[in-house]
């Protein structure tokens, strides 16, 4: 009898324990449902304050490069007329200077505007063929190929296409094409390839752009796409704003995909690599 009574307390004691077990279970997925809800909000409204500033960022851009672009527009013009009527081939060079400066910021405001508008736009993601966009590409270059007697490798398949904006790749690749040639001494080679894949939203094409030009340190490929960055020996020149690489990675966030650089360092040559949608991606608007 005694041994049942005994039985029983710690049955009770025990169904007790589970009992204050299962409360404090219970009071702990309470408090964590309650802090995510919390940070999901803070989450929220943190990305609406992003969205916010990056907008602000990308308006105060355009009023700017339209502010600049105003003055600079007459200098553009009249400069080389007035070097026309100079006879002081010193001050001639004097002029010269000044429209190679001109121009140069007439890039920058021009890349700044390109970059704002790309960031604030979204892209209507349509089928398109990636072999007939590096023709295109090949045949607007032709001309500069030839004269640095540059070869171009082109070893895209007929068959792989891609969702994309056709004007937004081809300037993608116009400006990872221009790099290439300014960094490739003269007979040197750029070779275009592709590749299938595998992500999450589905299948994509890995594009690799290479060229056998100056190549570049690790240092610099962790930092060429970040805004108006030069490598060292492009830094006091006016061919390059630094904005050219940052347009390419806008556009190919836009595309959900990611692009990077790889060099196996100075004289090396350098690879530019970038992600995009496949066809059957069935997104058609810019992420």
């Amino acid at each position: 009898m005694e041994q049942n009574q005994q039985n029983f307390l710690e049955s009770m004691d025990k169904d007790k324990k589970i009992q204050e077990l299962q409360e404090k279970l219970e009071e702990t997925e309470r408090k964590l449902n309650e802090f995510n809800r919390e940070l999901e909000q803070k989450v929220i409204e943190r990305t609406v304050e992003i969205n916010r500033l990056l907008k602000n960022k990308s308006r105060f851009i355009d009023n700017l490069s339209h502010d600049l672009a105003t003055p600079i527009t007459p200098l553009i013009s009249l400069l080389p007329i007035i070097k026309e009527d100079l006879r002081n081939e010193d001050t001639k060079k004097l002029i010269d200077t000044c429209i190679r400066n001109v121009e140069y910021l007439k890039r920058v405001i021009n890349n700044a505007r390109e970059l704002a508008d790309i960031s604030s736009t979204d892209l209507v993601l349509k089928r398109e063929n990636l072999l007939e966009l590096v023709n295109n590409l090949e045949k607007k270059y032709d001309v500069v190929f030839k004269s640095y007697n540059v070869k171009v490798n082109n070893n895209i398949p007929e068959d792989v296409f891609v969702k994309t904006e056709k004007n937004r790749l081809l300037q993608l690749l116009d400006h990872i094409t221009s790099n290439a040639i300014y960094s490739i001494p003269e007979g040197g080679t750029i070779t275009f390839n592709s590749k299938i894949v595998k992500k999450e939203k589905g299948p994509f094409i890995q594009v690799s752009i290479t060229d056998t030009g100056k190549g570049l340190t690790r240092n610099q490929t962790d930092r060429l796409f970040d805004e108006f960055y030069k490598t060292d020996d492009s830094r006091h020149k006016l061919d390059s704003t630094g904005l050219g690489l940052t347009i390419c990675k806008e556009i190919i966030e836009k595309h959900g995909g990611k692009i990077w650089a790889d060099s196996h360092g100075k004289g090396a040559g350098t690879t530019i690599h970038f992600i995009i949608p496949s066809k059957d991606v069935i997104f058609t608007r810019s992420f």
